[in-house]
């Protein structure tokens, strides 16, 4: 017995399961359905949404270059891709921004030492809040 192969329309992006490319009609169109270049197991093991990622890829990929360019702007202005970008970014941001605070924080105890051993400096004497200094 032959294996299922996995169909799409290139014109409406219906797809379905069929073991000869004879049977594999659109009930909606009534075109010849085009066979995707992934096992029917595969397919099957994908979300709905790595489906309809997989088939668009597919249809987009097959269409006219005016088709192509009437899609660009959608995928400059995706909010989704640009929201989870920006979200990545953002966390990049934080982790970076924690080592440089915990890095000033070393360098302004590293400074506050070094003033206390070279030159016997005491922050807490009466004579440094005079002067206003403040370690």
């Amino acid at each position: 017995m032959r294996e299922l192969s996995v169909y799409y329309c290139p014109k409406c992006g219906y797809y379905g399961y069929y073991q000869l490319q004879r049977n594999a009609v659109c009930p909606k169109c009534r075109e010849d359905m085009v066979t995707l270049s992934i096992s029917y197991q595969d397919f099957m093991d994908l979300s709905c949404e790595a489906r309809d990622e997989l088939l668009s890829a597919h249809i987009v990929a097959a269409s006219s270059p005016y088709v192509r360019r009437l899609l660009a702007p959608h995928k400059v202005n995706n909010n989704r891709e640009i929201i989870a970008r920006m979200g990545e970014h953002i966390t990049e941001l934080e982790i970076e921004n924690e080592k440089l605070n915990k890095t000033i924080e070393w360098m302004h105890q590293t400074i506050w030492e070094l003033m206390r051993k070279t030159k016997g400096f005491d922050p807490g004497s009466e004579e440094n809040s005079k002067t206003g200094i403040d370690p």
